[in-house]
């Protein structure tokens, strides 16, 4: 069965592409790797997305995987007042919403304490700058998977910054610079697995090194790229030309 993007859902969501999309073997396979908790110990999240019905199947996806959704909001306005007398541990935001956009929202809602996850269509450079520059905890497009954005919104709980491959592409591509040009083989290759979206766990498997050695890789690329954010380094990496297309690293620690 074909791998459904939440996009798709946008368009489309008939009784059989809803039923296709909730029980998608490549979402079930993704929440095979994802800790189930009790729902009392369950991340608590938070929606904001003016489309109710996609709103409704990512509440129920994501509750499905273990973690606690609180509501879905269909407006800044609402999200904020949400996040204000009840707030959440993540909240999963949408950019073009009435009363305001996402990436607009971002600050005041990290100034509340919920760290943000920008879900949204648009892969404009001017809204990921924009959510980027206020304090996103990651970005990710509604082109993903619905197993993608399941894994994305269990990273951003574990204090992971997950971010798409295209958002960085499409949205930063320009010439090279030197900035950059002392990474080692290494942290290059690290840098382009944090580009492709993948959790400091699955870069430790693609490489064949440990977790704590990635965290290592990843700081250094965070000092030597001036960022402060594995979104930063990605923007900052895509913007000097520093990302390659499906780069994988080579599996041989150095």
């Amino acid at each position: 069965m074909d791998d459904i993007s939440l996009e798709g859902l946008l368009h489309d969501t008939s009784p059989r592409v809803v039923r296709q999309a909730t029980s998608d073997p490549v979402a079930q396979a993704s929440l095979t790797n994802v800790t189930t908790v009790t729902s009392g110990a369950a991340s608590r999240v938070l929606i904001v997305d003016d489309h109710q019905i996609f709103g409704e199947l990512l509440a129920e996806a994501l509750t499905g995987s273990g973690l606690r959704v609180l509501g879905v909001c269909n407006s800044v306005v609402a999200a904020l007042d949400r996040v204000t007398n009840d707030p959440p541990d993540v909240v999963v935001l949408d950019h073009s919403l009435p009363s305001g956009t996402g990436a607009g929202a971002v600050a005041a809602i990290k100034r509340l304490g919920p760290r943000v996850l920008m879900l949204t269509a648009s892969r404009e450079r001017s809204v990921v700058q924009e959510a980027m520059d206020a304090g996103c905890d990651g970005f990710v497009t509604k082109a993903q998977s619905l197993a993608s954005v399941i894994d994305a919104v269990h990273a951003v709980t574990r204090g992971e910054t997950p971010v798409s491959a295209d958002v960085a592409g499409a949205a930063y591509g320009r010439p090279a610079t030197s900035i950059g040009s002392d990474l080692t083989a290494r942290e290059s290759s690290v840098l382009q697995l944090i580009g492709a979206g993948l959790t400091n766990q699955q870069i430790a498997d693609d490489l064949h090194i440990s977790p704590n050695t990635v965290r290592n890789h990843v700081q250094h690329v965070l000092t030597k790229l001036d960022a402060h954010s594995k979104l930063e380094a990605v923007a900052v990496a895509a913007r000097n030309g520093l990302l390659a297309s499906d780069r994988r690293g080579s599996g041989k620690a150095h």
